[in-house]
């Protein structure tokens, strides 16, 4: 923290000052032995803040039943606490709520701040805390480090505040980075040196970041912070979709309240604004109708969903793409060797639980260095191409082809037993050594392959590993009949040994 920027904010002139009957009834509610009589005689002494509270008292935010008269009446009816708290809402709001020519948007500051008072409190109700009042003063007041800051530090505030709109998350990053000190703190800091009441202090220095107010106080803190987001879908059209998002989210996930819960209390939240921004007299400019507005908000919610749902699908399109490719051979296009690792490791543990075959054909184009020597690597990558191409033409699913690295290639033929493989691997040979394939420069280029076959069933091998040299071996054995051949691993099993006889 900037403590030398925060002495000088404190020790400004320009720094709101705590109202003369404020201080008084925080002084006097904080004593053991006060009684109701002391406090509205503390609160009569102002007639201006006396008729605000029982016009309060008295409307239809409140829903008395019957009319409260008299401010000792009021503090019977609503406690102590309410009454308070009203008090210090009206005597606060009224030294900070000076609009002045300093370009900020005072109407749309307390227009914000309304709408996250009466949310704030009304989310309380709904979920049965007894800090209701206290709720509705910790929305108001949630920002008033801004107005202080703004206040003493001027014009470079100002330029932070313009460059962030109503982007609170950004605003906070922002004046870190600037002052190393934030407006949420800072309005915690100036609540203690008021001496208001801790659930006050907290509320306003943790509204951005309620997860790390202190336990007792967190339920409180939370709904002014749902508040905080309800009021941004009142008043910020561009991001009234993510806030309505945010709102039920967080809803559920703070108070385990559904959509259907929270949906009612938007039009609730705006009534009850409307008719605070008549009893408070706050410079808020006009109001939309909650039609206008929670319409505006669920089509942007609407049309933030669909643009999240094509963002999922895009990405899930991209992952499987990259999957794709990281298990493609990108010069032949099949399958490359971690595709075949996977492929035959799979293929082996499915035959080892149901004894179906699987089979491997290793094979290596013959003499393909000397033929890259000959005529160049260009055609050489043509003519591993050609060859990817006819292999799997030859191999149906869900056989697999994959370049296993350099010339080297693997067929791998699910249920498929040595016999009928070994019959595929002469077909492919066959294929291969009849097919001619035509250089860019126009010349007839012929290979052959040398191909290996090996079979598993559950027997003999032990590992997949074991099944891949055997094919290999097969490859060096067809080399070494002259090449052009396929030769096929066969399993030597010691025969049984013999009984013994026992002479009598």
């Amino acid at each position: 923290m900037n403590q030398k920027l925060l002495e000088k904010i404190l020790a400004s002139p320009r720094l709101p000052s705590l109202p003369a009957i404020a201080l008084e009834v925080i002084e006097l509610v904080q004593q053991r032995d006060v009684n109701i009589k002391q406090i509205a005689h503390t609160i009569q002494h102002d007639p201006a803040l006396s008729s605000k509270i029982l016009k309060t008292v008295n409307s239809s935010f409140y829903g008395q039943a019957h009319s409260v008269g008299t401010i000792s009446h009021a503090l019977v009816v609503l406690g102590l606490n309410s009454v308070k708290t009203l008090a210090l809402g009206f005597s606060l709001v009224g030294n900070l709520a000076q609009p002045s020519d300093d370009g900020f948007n005072h109407f749309l500051f307390w227009k914000r701040s309304l709408y996250g008072a009466v949310a704030a409190r009304s989310l309380a109700k709904q979920v049965g805390l007894v800090q209701q009042e206290e709720s509705f003063l910790g929305g108001l007041l949630q920002d008033m480090g801004l107005l202080a800051m703004l206040e003493c530090i001027g014009d470079e505030y100002q330029f932070i505040l313009n460059d962030v709109g109503a982007d609170h998350a950004m605003l906070k990053q922002r004046e870190q980075l600037a002052y190393d000190l934030d407006h949420a703190e800072l309005g915690g800091i100036l609540a203690e040196k008021w001496k208001l009441p801790p659930i006050l202090a907290n509320s306003i220095r943790y509204h951005d970041d309620p997860d790390s107010a202190p336990e007792d106080v967190l339920p409180a803190v939370r709904c002014v912070a749902l508040g905080s987001i309800a009021a941004d879908i009142f008043v910020n059209p561009d991001a009234a979709g993510e806030a309505l998002e945010r709102y039920y989210h967080l809803a559920n996930e703070w108070f385990a309240m559904s959509q259907e819960q929270a949906e009612p209390l938007l039009n609730a939240i705006h009534t009850g604004t409307i008719e605070m921004k008549r009893l408070f007299d706050l410079p808020t400019g006009e109001f939309e109708s909650s039609d206008v507005i929670l319409s505006r908000a669920n089509e942007a919610l609407l049309n933030l969903s669909m643009l999240q749902q094509q963002q999922t699908a895009q990405l899930e399109a991209k992952n499987k793409e990259l999957v794709a490719q990281a298990e493609i051979d990108p010069l032949t296009g099949v399958a490359n060797r971690r595709k075949f690792n996977d492929y035959i490791s799979s293929q082996f543990a499915h035959t080892q639980q149901t004894n179906e075959p699987v089979s491997i054909l290793f094979m290596d184009v013959d003499h393909f260095k000397k033929f890259n020597d000959t005529y160049g690597h260009q055609t050489g990558d043509q003519v591993l191409s050609e060859v990817a191409s006819l292999l799997e033409e030859l191999t149906e699913a869900p056989g697999l082809v994959c370049r296993y690295g350099g010339e080297e290639f693997a067929i791998i033929l699910p249920d498929t037993d040595r016999f009928t493989a070994a019959k595929q691997a002469d077909k492919v040979r066959q294929s291969i050594s009849e097919k001619t394939i035509i250089s860019e420069d126009g010349q007839e280029l012929h290979v052959t392959a040398s191909i290996g076959v090996a079979a598993y069933d559950g027997t003999f091998f032990t590992k997949a590993d074991q099944l891949i040299k055997a094919a290999d071996q097969g490859v060096y054995a067809a080399k070494n009949a002259g090449r052009n051949a396929v030769r096929v691993f066969a399993p030597r099993v010691k025969p049984p040994a013999p009984k013994s006889t026992q002479v009598a």
